[in-house]
């Protein structure tokens, strides 16, 4: 049982306008193992970073995170008749209760989770399946397991990717960041069934996925696979400065590359091989990571 390639379409949100304000590249490394390696960072237009546009684009899929287009729908024709049938008067509305959701003393962790949100959707074409950021918020729930799962068929495959985000803003943090980051996943991974038997049968999980989270949690669901992805995001202190667009880029493509490298080899040696051949990293190096964040947050 899987959808269609449309019917996943559907539940996809567009991150164009986020992703065109992201350098990013993709390579096949030795270190550290794994499955795929993205390498990512604010955009720059010469010698310029983006990164208001970065944020303010970023802060468009705040609403895209907390609501499915279903719920969103369902909010916008509630509000619509209340308030006269003012379109844009319901619309700010709800991207205004949306963005409440973040808390100010934990936007650190959101903000990578909502980068994380964003990557999956956009690398793997992968919809979520549960969605976090309501349980994260709500009174009656207790905060639990993986920061995201996401959900796409691959062929006769079902696959899901469950992700964990870091984000560290004190200097020299990539090591411990990436350490916490793969610990974080696998118990993430070990903890699956728990976590969906907790959610699966609330509001948290998008009604076109529901019966595929059922199957997958009791055991039926056929030829399912489970990716591993974790997201980096850290202060970089190494320079990248240069006198054009394409120096700057290469220079953090090979900051990005130098961090991988030397990753310790020793994070995985108690991990079974077969899992960590499932891994899939993300970095994402900030400059001046607190201010990046405060200007998020405010």
């Amino acid at each position: 049982m899987s959808l269609n390639e449309e019917g996943i379409k559907n539940l996809l949100s567009n991150t164009d306008s986020f992703i065109s304000h992201v350098f990013w590249f993709s390579e096949e490394l030795p270190n550290p193992p794994g499955k795929g390696h993205y390498g990512t960072a604010i955009n720059y237009v010469d010698i310029q970073e983006r990164k208001d546009d970065f944020l303010r684009e970023l802060r468009n899929t705040i609403c895209n995170w907390v609501y499915s287009k279903a719920r969103y729908s369902e909010l916008f024709d509630k509000e619509l008749e209340k308030r006269g049938l003012d379109p844009q008067n319901a619309a700010s509305h709800i991207e205004s209760l949306a963005k409440k959701k973040f808390r100010r003393d934990a936007h650190q962790g959101q903000f990578g989770e909502l980068l994380l949100f964003n990557f999956l959707q956009y690398f793997f074409r992968a919809p979520p399946l549960l969605r976090k950021m309501p349980i994260t918020t709500s009174s009656g729930m207790e905060r639990y397991g993986a920061d995201a799962i996401h959900y796409k068929p691959n062929g006769k495959d079902n696959v899901f990717y469950l992700g964990e985000a870091k984000a560290y803003t004190s200097k020299y943090q990539f090591n411990t960041a990436f350490r916490e980051a793969v610990s974080s996943i696998i118990k993430t991974y070990e903890g699956l069934q728990d976590e969906l038997l907790l959610y699966i049968y609330d509001e948290f999980v998008d009604v076109e996925l529901q019966i595929i989270a059922e199957h997958f949690k009791e055991g039926i669901l056929e030829n399912t696979k489970i990716e591993l992805v974790c997201l980096i995001s850290y202060n970089e202190s190494k320079s990248i400065n240069g006198a054009n667009e394409p120096i700057i880029k290469e220079n953090i493509r090979r900051v990005i590359l130098d961090r991988c490298r030397d990753v310790d080899p020793n994070i995985f040696q108690r991990i079974d091989n077969n899992i960590v051949e499932r891994f899939h990293y993300i970095i994402f190096p900030f400059w001046n990571f607190d201010t990046i964040l405060n200007s998020f947050a405010s």
